[in-house]
């Protein structure tokens, strides 16, 4: 059995969203207890990561990537390079346990996707649940 939900999601540059109550209305709505559930975003300029939401945290992030690939570098891409680079670190998708109807993340885990791209984006994510 397969459930499929897309959902739509405004962003802006250098920002963060927690996604994972929005995950997690999706699994109640499959009715599923037992399975996979991934979460796929088709974007080269934005990325999900499973990690603590946490201020400081989101913080040291945002000065990682600054550090690792720097606003107003000249790169061989013209235009957004450093946030292909950013996104790159990050990944395009993530898997996620279901168990008992709910998702088998940790104490301090969340879902967050991080918008790269330099100017605002209407980003489609992909929620594919399988038993």
């Amino acid at each position: 059995m397969l459930y499929r939900d897309v959902f739509e999601l405004k962003t802006e540059t250098n920002k963060f969203y927690d996604i994972t109550d929005k995950i997690a209305n999706i699994i109640k709505q499959s009715q599923i207890a037992d399975g996979i559930c991934n979460i796929f975003l088709p974007a080269t300029t934005a990325g999900l990561l499973i990690n603590e939401n946490d201020r400081m945290l989101i913080e040291d992030y945002r000065r990682l990537l600054e550090d690792l690939a720097p606003d107003g570098r000249l790169y061989q891409h013209p235009e957004n390079a450093q946030s292909h680079l950013r996104a790159s670190i990050f990944s395009q998708n993530v898997t996620v346990p279901i168990t008992n109807g709910k998702m088998a993340l940790g104490t301090w885990q969340n879902i967050l996707l991080w918008e790269f791209d330099e100017t605002t984006r209407d980003r489609k994510i992909i929620v594919t649940i399988v038993y």
